[in-house]
């Protein structure tokens, strides 16, 4: 009885990953040569990324040239399989004094969060809030999560106004995935603290 729930588990398991003309792993990590001229920055970038679970030998090598080409998020890659973020942290905060729209979110992400650095919340929000006050092109659910994460902060530093601000975007800008209940509790609180 037993062997036929295991031939029974086997076929499920054969029928839900199937292998086409090539193992799953050949799928997933392509056999790619690292000095083809052809290959381009995004496909050396995928390769990078690709490399921290599949192939981690090959990271620093796919990494390095990726930020040759000019994908300088590759450092992130390599920081994740050193241990030492701290060329990715140099290169952020390099591109975020001259500015850069995603480097200045890279960095309060990097602050607000503790990676490769001492965990900022005060110079997280300033840097978020330099990022909304920025023109942007910013998908919806980014600005959900960002403004999500400054209504965390405030709740630290009980400035409840702005915790009030905060959520409330989130709740405004709702698509009916559920984030908001977070926002609303948030908020909650915060009118809560208010009127005591």
């Amino acid at each position: 009885m037993m062997n036929v729930k295991l031939i029974f588990f086997a076929i499920c398991i054969g029928l839900a990953f199937p292998s086409y003309d090539k193992p799953l792993s050949n799928q997933l990590w392509p056999a790619l040569d690292i000095e083809d001229p052809q290959l381009t920055k995004n496909t050396v970038m995928r390769q990078c990324q690709r490399s921290l679970k599949y192939a981690p030998k090959e990271l620093e090598a796919w990494c390095e040239k990726a930020y040759k080409m000019g994908a300088w998020e590759a450092l992130l890659y390599i920081g994740y399989h050193t241990g030492d973020g701290s060329r990715y942290v140099n290169e952020v905060k390099r591109r975020a004094a001259k500015k850069e729209h995603i480097a200045i979110r890279k960095l309060a992400w990097l602050n607000y969060n503790g990676v490769f650095m001492e965990t900022n919340l005060a110079e997280a929000a300033r840097l978020y809030n330099i990022f909304l006050a920025q023109e942007s092109d910013s998908s919806s659910f980014m600005l959900r999560s960002i403004h999500y994460n400054l209504a965390k902060i405030y709740t630290t530093f009980e400035d409840w106004p702005r915790v009030i601000e905060h959520a409330q975007y989130v709740i405004d800008q709702n698509v009916g995935d559920g984030s908001d209940a977070l926002a609303k509790d948030l908020k909650a609180k915060a009118l809560s603290k208010l009127s005591n």
